[in-house]
């Protein structure tokens, strides 16, 4: 390791410089996304949400989590906050020692645009606001309701905006989807009646809110079920930051008088057609926020995991080069690339939206020299290409083929091949290989569809060594990698440090490298399990290539195959519980699978006389 330099000398001047929208790190999405990512958010959830002490009353956070991250914070370690979200809200740790838990100021951030990134209030980058309906179904079934910006003129934002107290008036002021304020005195009902004055924000809050607000119940505290106040409202829901309004919104399938007031990190609706118990609810904050930092993952509280089929890559229709195939576990796979230029898929950009999810591959599809990376898009159908919808998004420009991509995006006037692109849990990075400056190097960028932004070269080995296949791990806070320097391929690790991200560049710093292989043998293939507690690897280690898995950390190996032919290429299913691989142990390469826990190969996916390589499952 004494050859390798960690580049990020520009970061400093590039922060400067970046003025854009933030976007988010690190996740852990598709891998144990519904159990807790903290205990201490479990403590908190149970304490009004538990089984024990809910009973019939409506929910503080909702059934439960469904999406753990880490996410750019700039006085976290590393620049990482654990947060989880649920329905209702997001909470967060922002210092694991003080292990604190918080909850987000997210109703602000989704009116204003601005997303928050340190603890100084000014240290925030900009966004459109949030075009979701603050209450009701989805915009695309709920075109009436206001969206979150459509409260910008009326909302207390770090701009002096205040109301006059209204105390013992009733609510008769109805808000539309564009902003404007009109009133129905139809709606001016007792129980809307103003009862507080928040002086703080200068804002008024209805007897129907203020009793919801400091409603007693049943809770778990310290072990014990007692009656105390639900919620210390202040923690929950922050101070308000509008007054009360009516909305006209859909829910379920009927449009509906809705009232609504909007917090610091909650909104609370009050529907007059409900049951009882059900007529004040905490808003779907959690999700209404994750729809718009996160646009291209979908709706995981609504929505089965994405399916990954395994793919893997084939000579069976060219004699010669490579084209994907996804396998049918009955002896063969389906044809999927057409484009008569050497492809292997590397990685997935996973996705709840089954029309966001891409397939990250590196072809030679524009040149016969140089790979190239390419976002596949719909190709997992039986059709590939062809079928309807699937599309090609180019995003390496490394080869000078006179193909240049857009004014914003980087590209070299060198030739020369880029390859084995993996994107971060979250599907916004993209770490990858790139032979820009010569010798091949790790680069990471924003990957945006469509394409913008810049590349970060992140190290610097000497012209001589070799730079291969890194992998994320799946909270997204390390990174592993293949480097040959010194005559044999160890595997490496590094922790993760953010300085900066936003929606055209990544500031990030490898730091805490560690060998994880470090012997005379050749350690290659790396790939970590989507529950992120193994790495399964190729190595010559005992006189041939065979399978072998590791604890993440690089203790306990274990040797999973024992073959005198090759076997290479592993990559894991999506439970982490099998591995498929290559192996020419029938004379030619084919994909077989096997149990992680026993290594006996359940299933030889592939039974042909062609060459067949390069699987990918659930990376």
């Amino acid at each position: 390791m004494n050859r390798l330099r960690i580049l990020w000398s520009a970061i400093i001047l590039m922060v400067a410089l970046m003025i854009s929208g933030t976007t988010s790190l690190m996740a852990a999405p598709f891998s144990g996304r519904t159990t807790f990512a903290d205990p201490r958010f479990a403590a908190v959830w149970t304490r009004t949400d538990g089984e024990a002490v809910r009973g019939g009353r409506t929910w503080y956070w909702g059934p439960g989590p469904w999406f753990d991250y880490g996410e750019f914070y700039r006085q976290s370690p590393n620049s990482a906050r654990t947060v989880q979200y649920f329905d209702k809200a997001r909470m967060e740790i922002n210092n694991p020692a003080e292990g604190i838990v918080t909850n987000g100021l997210l109703v602000k951030e989704l009116i204003s645009g601005r997303m928050q990134l340190g603890d100084d209030p000014y240290d925030v980058s900009y966004r459109e606001g949030s075009d979701v309906p603050v209450a009701g179904n989805p915009r695309a079934a709920n075109t009436i309701a206001p969206g979150y910006r459509d409260f910008a003129g009326i909302a207390t934002i770090d701009n002096g905006y205040r109301d006059p107290s209204r105390l013992n008036q009733r609510v008769n002021t109805v808000i539309s989807r564009s902003g404007n304020l009109s009133v129905r005195d139809d709606l001016a009902k007792p129980e809307t009646t103003i009862v507080q004055y928040n002086s703080v924000t200068g804002h008024n809050i209805p007897k129907v809110f203020w009793d919801f607000m400091n409603q007693r119940g049943r809770v778990m505290e310290n072990g014990r079920i007692v009656t105390a106040p639900i919620v210390d409202w202040l923690f929950a829901m922050g101070y308000p930051i509008t007054d009360p309004y009516w909305t006209r919104a859909v829910v379920g399938d009927t449009e509906r008088d809705v009232l609504v007031q909007l917090f610091e990190r909650r909104v609370l609706t009050y529907t007059p057609d409900n049951p009882a118990g059900y007529q004040v609810e905490m808003g779907n904050v959690g999700q209404h926020y994750f729809q718009w930092r996160y646009p291209h993952l979908g709706t995981p509280w609504a929505a089965p995991d994405p399916v990954t089929p395994l793919i893997y890559a084939s000579n069976i229709d060219t004699g010669s080069y490579w084209e994907l195939y996804r396998a049918n576990f009955n002896g063969g796979g389906q044809r999927l690339t057409f484009n008569n230029g050497e492809t292997v898929a590397f990685s997935w950009r996973r996705s709840w939206d089954p029309a966001q999810q891409y397939l990250i591959v590196d072809s030679r599809r524009n040149s016969p020299t140089y790979r190239q990376i390419y976002a596949l898009n719909a190709i997992a159908a039986d059709a590939g290409e062809r079928a309807p919808g699937a599309g090609v998004l180019r995003i390496s420009y490394s080869n000078n083929d006179g193909a240049f991509p857009p004014p914003d995006n980087d590209y070299s006037t060198t030739p020369g091949s880029e390859y084995n692109a993996m994107v971060s849990p979250d599907g916004n990075l993209m770490v990858f290989v790139s032979e820009r400056t010569g010798a091949p190097q790790l680069y990471l960028r924003r990957l945006n569809i469509p394409l913008r932004g810049f590349a970060q070269q992140i190290t610097s080995y000497d012209p001589a060594c070799t730079v291969e296949t890194p992998t994320w791990s799946p909270d997204g806070r390390s990174l592993f990698w293949v480097t040959n320097c010194e005559g044999n391929f160890e595997i490496y690790r590094a922790d993760v440090r953010y300085y900066y991200i936003d929606t055209l560049y990544a500031g990030v710093e490898p730091v805490n490298i560690r060998n994880l292989t470090n012997n005379a043998a050749n350690d290659r293939f790396a790939r970590v399990s989507p529950d992120g507690k193994l790495v399964a690897f190729g190595s010559d280690r005992d006189g041939n290539w065979e399978i072998y898995v590791m604890n993440a950390d690089g203790s306990n190996v274990r040797r999973l195959t024992n073959h005198p032919a090759t076997d290479d290429g592993p990559t894991w299913s999506p439970d982490s519980n099998r591995l498929a691989f290559a192996s020419d142990r029938d004379g030619d390469f084919e994909i077989y699978i096997l149990n992680v826990s026993d290594g006996v190969i359940t299933q030889q996916v592939t039974q042909n006389a062609a060459q067949d390589r390069w699987p990918l499952w659930a990376q």
